[in-house]
């Protein structure tokens, strides 16, 4: 069984001072994602599904086979397709008070949409966030 994950990023980044105590800072990121498992299959030899067993188990829960054979197994490949995209942005502002203490606002955006619901469920979010910053440099 092989699992094969692609993931890729384009990221793009600023710092500007348009004025000696005041930096505007920005980030932008997009990935796409994507993860499978390949080649995956397998035979049962348990045609009943009562694997090392020494009666059957069917007679108890007729769904028990399914628990046990492997042969059942066999879609798991595709139920293991993962596909997403993200979008992160950041925005700042920071402002020096004096050499060493400053302070500074930043806006975050979080998107990420799940392509493939059936997984986990729908997993897709997206958030936005405002930190409050203060920095001291020793």
């Amino acid at each position: 069984m092989d699992y094969e994950t692609k993931a890729h990023t384009f990221f793009l980044g600023m710092n500007l001072m348009p004025v000696k105590k005041v930096e505007i800072v920005g980030n932008f990121s997009y990935t796409l994602g994507e993860g499978s498992i390949e080649d995956f299959h397998f035979d049962s030899i348990y045609p009943t599904g009562d694997v090392k067993l020494d009666y059957n188990v069917s007679i108890l829960n007729p769904n028990m086979p399914y628990l046990y054979d492997t042969a059942y197994l066999n879609g798991f490949a595709e139920y293991s397709n993962l596909e997403f995209s993200e979008i992160d942005l950041m925005l700042g502002v920071n402002y020096s008070l004096t050499n060493r203490v400053g302070v500074g606002l930043h806006y975050y955006y979080n998107d990420l949409d799940d392509e493939e619901t059936y997984v986990y469920g729908d997993q897709s979010i997206s958030l936005q966030s405002l930190m409050g910053i203060m920095s001291f440099k020793f």
